[in-house]
C-alpha cells in the first residue's frame, strides 16, 4: 500500500481539503448547537414570593389620604407612644424632634439601623432569617422623576425667553408622591414567607422588628406578590430604580389584568430598543394576596394589582426614559386598562442577595459578583528590586 508521504502532491492537497471541510462541519455544527441551547427558553420555574412594602416616614406632618396615614402605634415618641394619639407626651418622634431633620433621620435610620436588623441571625434558635433570599431598600429620591413632576424640566423664562428675575413668586407647590420608599423581601415560597414573618410570642419579627418599624415609620402598604423578571440584570444591580403602582380598570379581573401585563405590556418593554439600552432590569410584581392571608392581608396594599420595577445605571438614564416616546407609548397603552397609576424614583440598596437564580450574588450576599472590584483601583504594593542576573559560574 502506498504510504501518505509517497502519495502525489495533488492527492495530499485533496486530503488536506477534506480534513479542513470535515473540521468546519464540526465547528459550525457545534456553534449552531450552542446557539440553539442559548436561545432555548428557560424552563418554567415557580416565581419568587416577594413582599413589596411601601413605606411612609415618621414625621409630624398631618395625615393625607389615602396612603400617608398613620397606622396605630406607629411613629412613636421616646416613651413608645404613637405621637398621633391623644395624650402622647411629648408629641414628637423619638426618631428626630426637629422637623427639618426628620427626612434625613428617616433615610439614615432605615438603611443603617433597621436594615442590619432584618438580616441579623438573632441567636442559635433563629431559623428564619436564613430564609430571606433577597432584601432591598429603595429610598425615594425627591429630585428624580415622579408622576407629579416629570421630565423634561424647562427653565423658568419670561415672554422673551429670558430667565425670570422674580423666582420667589413662581415657586411651584410641592406634591409628594404616595410613598417615601419601597422594601422588597424575596422568598422561595409562601411557607418561607410566613415563617420569616412570624407573629407568635418569641418570634423575631414580632418581638424585634415591629418595634423597630414603629420608630421610623408612620404608615405603609403591602401585599404578597409573585415576581416575574422580564429583563434580567447584566451584572451588579443598577443603583437607580423607578417604581410604578398600577390599579386595574373595574371591567377586568385581577387575573385578566395580570395576564395582559405579563404578555402584551412585558413585550412592549422587552422589545423596545430604547428600553433594552437603558433599562438594566425590569420586573413585575403581581399581587396574589387574599383575605385568607390573615394578618398579612393589607387592604391598602391590595389596591395595587401590579407593581413595576425598572432599574437604571444613573439618574440621567431614567430621566431620558421617562421623557421619551417609548414611555409615552407605554403610558398610553396602560391608560386603556387602568384607573390609577403612580411612579417615583429611588436609590437602591441591595442589603442581601443570596438568591441562586440571580447573576450577581456573592458569598456575603451583597450583590457583588465574586472577583468584581467596586470602587477606586486598589494600590499595588511595590515589587522588590530584582537581583542582578549572573550567569552560572564560579563563586565570586
Amino acid at each position: 500500500m502506498q504510504r501518505r508521504s509517497d502519495a502525489p502532491a495533488s492527492a495530499r492537497r485533496a486530503w488536506r481539503r477534506a480534513a479542513v471541510a470535515f473540521a468546519c462541519v464540526l465547528l459550525v455544527g457545534g456553534a449552531a448547537d450552542a446557539r440553539s441551547k442559548r436561545d432555548r427558553p428557560a424552563p418554567e420555574r415557580a416565581p419568587r414570593i416577594v413582599l413589596p412594602a411601601f413605606v411612609v416616614r415618621c414625621s409630624t406632618l398631618p395625615d393625607e389620604e389615602p396612603f400617608r396615614v398613620a397606622r396605630p402605634s406607629y411613629c412613636v415618641n421616646e416613651a413608645g407612644e404613637a405621637i398621633g394619639e391623644p395624650g402622647a407626651d411629648p408629641p414628637v418622634p423619638a426618631l428626630e424632634p426637629i422637623p427639618e431633620l426628620q427626612w434625613e433621620a428617616f433615610d439614615a435610620y432605615w438603611r443603617k439601623i433597621h436594615g442590619p436588623k432584618i438580616i441579623h441571625d438573632d441567636g442559635p434558635d433563629d431559623r428564619v432569617t436564613r430564609l430571606l433570599l433577597r432584601y432591598e431598600q429603595q429610598h425615594r429620591i425627591p429630585g428624580g422623576p415622579t408622576t407629579q413632576f416629570a421630565p423634561p424640566y424647562p427653565p423658568q423664562v419670561d415672554e422673551d425667553g429670558l430667565l425670570v428675575t422674580d423666582p420667589h413668586t413662581r415657586v411651584p407647590p410641592y406634591e409628594a408622591p404616595d410613598f417615601d420608599g419601597l422594601a422588597q423581601l424575596a422568598f422561595a415560597d409562601r411557607d418561607d414567607f410566613f415563617a420569616f414573618f412570624g407573629i407568635e410570642p418569641g418570634d423575631k419579627y414580632l418581638e424585634k422588628i415591629i418595634p423597630d418599624e414603629r420608630v421610623f415609620l408612620k404608615g405603609f402598604a403591602f401585599n404578597i406578590s409573585e415576581e416575574h423578571v422580564i429583563i434580567r440584570d447584566r451584572g451588579v444591580r443598577d443603583p437607580i430604580i423607578l417604581i410604578k403602582t398600577l390599579e386595574r380598570a373595574p371591567e377586568l379581573s385581577r387575573e385578566e389584568f395580570q395576564a395582559l401585563w405579563l404578555t402584551k405590556q412585558a413585550h412592549r418593554v422587552a422589545s423596545d430598543p430604547l428600553a433594552r439600552r437603558l433599562v438594566g432590569r425590569y420586573a413585575q410584581l403581581h399581587n396574589v394576596s387574599t383575605p385568607a392571608d390573615g394578618a398579612f392581608y393589607d387592604p391598602v396594599g391590595d389596591r395595587f394589582d401590579v407593581v413595576e420595577v425598572y432599574s437604571f445605571p444613573n439618574t440621567g438614564a431614567v430621566e431620558r426614559f421617562v421623557a421619551s416616546d417609548t414611555w409615552k407609548a407605554l403610558e398610553e397603552a396602560e391608560a386603556e386598562h387602568t384607573v390609577r397609576t403612580r411612579y417615583f424614583t429611588a436609590v437602591n440598596y441591595v442589603i442581601r442577595n443570596v438568591d441562586p437564580r440571580e447573576t450577581n450574588v456573592d458569598r456575603d450576599g451583597h450583590g457583588i459578583p465574586p472577583g468584581k472590584h467596586i470602587g477606586p483601583p486598589a494600590e499595588r504594593p511595590e515589587r522588590p528590586a530584582k537581583a542582578p542576573h549572573h550567569r552560572p559560574g564560579p563563586h565570586r
